[in-house]
């Protein structure tokens, strides 16, 4: 749901699940020990939206103070709704997610980028395209004018917070999707929290690696055997979706070397790689020229560098081409 509405999705446990789950459209959750305490998972990005979650977890939080957040990981559409949550909350990532979040760019530059894609989306090679990705990413959102709150707890591998008296259990199964990703486990309601190592119905991105890692990852949240999973984007699912997630990531590592071994770059082997018949399952999900961002990540590993989140170069240049393959995927439609 888009408009701040929270949906109650086991005992004490609610989301806004906001679909379908594109850039920006990140998921948040709330648990409460009713008349003890509370904790929030990640915050909205959009100030507005990171608003109107705030006064819709009122009622619910009246007599449970939010004493305990939780930012998944370092992306911005996950934690710069930090400021909305009360000053006495304790905010917790991983290590790893941390340094992320120190180390990317803030919203104002992010904004400022978005912005200046109007007038250079206009520009001619590699730069005009990269632009005008960029202005898409934000998706309308009003980003922070500064930088929001950061975590000031961490944590390396497992953690357990306790909500009043129930139990979340918090574990670091990153460097994936960023390099500290993490996941938070509610045992006594069956949920799990998954962050964007689950991307349900949305293309998912590979920005730091290795895959090997997400697989793992994948494998482990399919070990808790929940009643319920809550992925970073896309809506509510079960083992089902986490299984063709797997799907994907296992042919794209396959298809991919393939692609590489013959000498092809991110753009060209993405545009054989969407023409091949095994990714029609796939391609229903939004946002499908995003695989060219997961390749350009996967290609810089084969070529010897190790697992790190792009530099700005990089990025721009996977940027330049999911919009070359977005404008060719369009036309053919």
């Amino acid at each position: 749901m888009g408009d701040g509405g929270l949906t109650q999705i086991g005992d004490g446990v609610w989301a806004v699940v906001r679909t379908p789950g594109g850039w920006g459209e990140a998921n948040t959750g709330l648990v409460v020990d009713a008349g003890t305490a509370s904790l929030v998972v990640d915050t909205a990005w959009d100030t507005r939206l990171a608003r109107r979650i705030a006064e819709a977890q009122q009622p619910l939080v009246s007599r449970a103070p939010i004493t305990e957040a939780v930012n998944t990981h370092s992306d911005g559409d996950h934690w710069w709704g930090n400021d909305t949550l009360p000053a006495t909350a304790r905010i917790t990532t991983s290590a790893a997610a941390l340094r992320g979040m120190r180390e990317d760019l803030p919203p104002a530059a992010v904004a400022a980028l978005a912005a200046a894609g109007r007038p250079l989306a206009a520009l001619p090679g590699m730069l005009g395209a990269a632009a005008a990705y960029m202005r898409r990413v934000p998706g309308g959102a009003r980003l922070p004018l500064r930088s929001p709150r950061l975590p000031d707890h961490t944590f390396d591998t497992v953690l357990r917070l306790d909500v009043g008296q129930r139990p979340v259990q918090l574990e670091r199964l990153g460097p994936c999707h960023t390099a500290g990703d993490l996941i938070a486990h509610v045992p006594d309601a069956g949920i799990v929290f998954a962050g964007d190592l689950l991307f349900i119905g949305s293309t998912p991105i590979l920005w730091h690696g290795p895959l090997e890692n997400w697989l793992a990852a994948i494998d482990r949240l399919l070990a808790l055997d929940a009643d319920l999973y809550v992925p970073g984007h896309g809506p509510l699912c079960g083992p089902a979706e986490i299984r063709e997630l797997r799907a994907y990531w296992v042919w794209l590592e396959q298809a991919g070397r393939e692609q590489y071994a013959r000498g092809a770059g991110p753009l060209e082997a993405a545009r054989q790689l969407v023409r091949d018949p095994e990714f029609v399952r796939w391609g229903v999900w939004i946002h499908p020229e995003r695989i060219v961002l997961s390749l350009s990540t996967l290609f810089h590993g084969w070529d010897g560098h190790p697992p790190a989140a792009p530099t700005v170069v990089r990025r721009a240049r996977a940027f330049a081409d999911a919009e070359t393959l977005l404008r060719e995927l369009s036309a053919k439609r």
